[in-house]
């Protein structure tokens, strides 16, 4: 009986506690944004005339407006040499280039820039493991990397932030029928998040697309 309701405790916990952290988190990010704005809107206004919101509502307007100056190609191309530079800023450039990398993976575009999900074989092992094909050409990379017929390998970590990149030949490469988020879940979950189409046929995407 004990084992029961234990048991059922904790399948009640892991429905209850994800959705309680992230609204925690979420009240977390308004309160002291809205705090920090709010510090600084009042050296520019009269405390009168601040409203409660109106620095979180500044805050996304302009990350709004940010979205919007990357459409114009000189923009763009501002942007892109500004990034550049802050990446050459010795131990900010160390923490700011990992962090905007990964957002630039996460930013909702994950399926053209991870490409395929595919298993690869660890050498000198019976085993594999799950990995994403980041560049299919490597026909513009420096002298010295290996360039015919082979691909990038982008190998996540289970439970952490980063994962390892592999050169590898492309008839080392199995495809998987998989999405990217679902490998991607699979992969941070260290294969507990089974996808719902696992055991179906792969169908390699098209090379070149």
């Amino acid at each position: 009986m004990i084992k029961l309701l234990t048991r059922t405790f904790f399948k009640g916990l892991v429905v209850v506690l994800p959705f309680f952290a992230a609204v925690y988190v979420f009240l977390w990010i308004v309160r002291d944004g809205e705090a920090v704005v709010r510090a600084l809107l009042v050296k520019v206004i009269p405390k009168e005339y601040y409203l409660p919101g109106l620095g979180l509502g500044l805050v996304i307007v302009g990350i709004f407006c940010v979205g919007l100056l990357m459409y114009p190609w000189v923009t763009r191309k501002l942007l892109d040499s500004f990034d550049s530079l802050l990446r050459r800023i010795p131990l900010f450039g160390a923490i700011y280039s990992p962090v905007r990398d990964l957002m630039d993976v996460l930013d909702g575009d994950v399926e053209r820039k991870l490409d395929q999900v595919v298993l690869i074989k660890i050498p000198h092992t019976n085993m594999e493991t799950l990995g994403f094909v980041t560049r299919d050409d490597l026909s513009d990379l420096p002298d010295g990397f290996s360039k015919e017929d082979h691909v990038v390998v982008y190998v996540q970590w289970s439970y952490q932030m980063g994962g390892y990149c592999f050169v590898v030949p492309r008839e080392a490469v199995q495809p998987v029928n998989m999405t990217v988020q679902q490998g991607m879940r699979w992969a941070l979950t260290a294969g507990i998040s089974a996808p719902k189409n696992a055991g179906q046929p792969a169908e390699p995407k098209p090379r070149g697309t």
